[in-house]
C-alpha cells in the first residue's frame, strides 16, 4: 500500500517550520512523489492551506459537521486522482485531540479506502519545555494573566502532557507505523526539520528541492520575559477583549515592539523550580514507556534537555526599575495598538468569570480550548 503520513505535532516544535517548507514546496512535491493536499474550502483566507488545521477542528467537532464532510470529500477527491505515493498530512493539534472523536480512525478509514496505510509522526520535548511554552502562547495571544507558577498548578497536571496516551489512540490506528522526533536530540546534531525528514525516509526524494536555508528554517519565535509580562498585564486590563482581528496579532505587535529594540533576545523561562520538578516526576513513568515502544530505549538517552539556564520571568519579582519603565512603555504602547478604552472595574471582572467558565465547559463537553483532562 501507499504511505499516509499525518504529522501530529507535538504542538510548538517545530511544526509551523515543518508545515511552511512543505506548502513552499507543494508545486514542486508531484515530482517526487509527495502529495501535501490543499483542502482549504474555495474562498478562504491566504495561508489557510499552509497546515491542515481545518480538517482536524472539523474533526473534532470545532467547526459544523457539514464543514467535516466537504473536507474529508476533497481529500477522498485528491487521493483518488492523486499519482503520490506518499501523502503528508499536517496539524500540531491532531495530538491531543480528544479519543471520543475516533480523528485517527476516520483518517485510517478515508485513507484505506484509497490504499494508503495510514502512519504517524510526532515531535516531543520536555513536558517542562512544552508548558513554557504553552505559557509564552498563552500570553503571545494576551488570554493569560497569571505568573507561570500559577499556570503550572494546574495545566502541570493535565493529560494534555501525558505523550504516551496522547499517541496510542494514533499507534493503534497506524498498526504501531509511528515515527517519534525528539526536539533535540542526542544522537544526532541535525537541524529538526533534516531529521524529521530524514526520519519519515524522505530524505533522499526531498533533498533536490530543499536548500541549507530550508532545513534551518524557523519560525513563530517564542515570545521572550519582557513581552510575556506585558501581555499578562494586558490581559489582567481586559485589552485582549477588544482586539479587532485575532489576538495574536497584538502579541505580534508586542514581540516586534521588544525585539526593534534590542529586548528579548531568550525566550521566556518561568521561575517554578518546584512546581517542574512536580511535573517531570508525574510524566517519567509515562516518558518512559513512550520511549522504550518508539526508540527501544531510555527517555534520557535520547532527548536532550534545552541548556541549563536560569528563570527570566519578570511576574516573579523584583523587578529592577529600569526594566519596569520598560514593561510599562510597552504595555501603554500595546493599549494604543488596541485602541484600549478601558471598562468599569464590574466588568472586566464579569468578564474574566465568563472566560474562565467557558474554557472549563468546553473541557466537560469536549470542546478543550488548552487542557485534555
Amino acid at each position: 500500500m501507499r504511505r499516509a503520513i499525518v504529522h501530529i505535532g507535538m504542538p510548538r516544535t517545530g511544526s509551523t517550520s515543518f508545515q511552511e517548507v512543505l506548502a513552499r514546496l507543494r508545486p514542486r512535491l508531484d515530482s517526487v512523489g509527495i502529495c501535501y493536499p490543499a483542502l482549504a474550502p474555495p474562498g478562504s483566507p491566504d495561508g489557510g492551506d499552509v497546515n491542515h488545521f481545518r480538517l482536524g477542528q472539523a474533526l473534532d467537532r470545532r467547526r459544523p459537521a457539514a464543514e467535516s464532510r466537504d473536507a474529508l470529500a476533497r481529500l477522498d477527491a485528491i487521493l483518488a486522482t492523486t499519482r503520490a505515493d506518499t501523502v503528508l498530512l499536517s496539524y500540531e493539534d491532531f495530538s491531543v485531540q480528544r479519543p471520543l472523536w475516533r480523528v485517527p480512525e476516520t483518517l485510517r478509514s478515508v485513507f484505506a479506502g484509497r490504499g494508503f496505510a495510514l502512519e504517524t509522526a510526532v515531535v516531543v520535548k520536555p513536558q517542562g519545555e512544552q508548558l513554557a511554552s504553552a505559557y509564552a502562547l498563552r500570553t503571545q495571544v494576551v488570554f493569560e494573566g497569571r505568573t507561570f507558577r500559577g499556570f503550572l498548578r494546574i495545566e502541570g497536571a493535565s493529560g494534555r502532557y501525558d505523550y504516551a496516551a496522547r499517541l496510542e489512540p494514533w499507534r493503534r490506528a497506524s498498526a504501531g507505523r509511528v515515527v517519534a522526533i525528539p526536539y533535540r536530540d542526542r544522537r544526532s546534531g541535525a537541524p529538526l526539520l533534516q531529521r524529521l525528514i530524514d526520519g519519515l525516509g524522505l530524505g533522499a526524494r526531498l533533498a533536490p528541492l530543499l536548500g541549507p536555508a530550508d532545513l534551518e528554517y524557523r519560525t513563530n519565535q517564542s515570545s521572550g520575559p519582557i513581552a510575556v509580562e506585558a501581555a499578562r498585564r494586558l490581559y489582567r486590563l481586559g485589552v485582549h477583549r477588544q482586539v479587532i482581528g485575532h489576538p495574536r496579532r497584538l502579541g505580534h505587535f508586542l514581540d516586534d515592539w521588544a525585539w526593534a529594540r534590542g529586548l528579548d533576545g531568550e525566550r521566556f523561562r518561568g521561575d517554578a523550580p518546584h512546581g517542574l520538578a512536580r511535573v517531570a516526576a508525574r510524566f517519567a513513568a509515562s516518558n518512559a514507556r513512550f520511549a522504550a515502544s518508539c526508540w527501544g530505549r531510555p527517555w534520557d538517552a535520547v532527548v536532550e534537555p534545552a541548556p541549563a539556564a536560569p528563570p527570566n520571568e519578570l511576574a516573579a519579582g523584583p523587578i529592577a526599575p529600569e526594566t519596569e519603565d520598560v514593561v510599562d512603555a510597552l504595555v501603554k504602547a500595546g493599549m494604543a495598538h488596541a485602541a484600549f478604552r478601558a471598562p468599569a472595574a464590574w466588568r472586566r471582572r464579569a468578564g474574566y468569570v465568563l472566560e474562565e467558565a467557558k474554557e472549563r465547559l468546553g473541557d466537560v463537553l469536549g470542546f478543550p480550548g488548552w487542557r485534555v483532562p
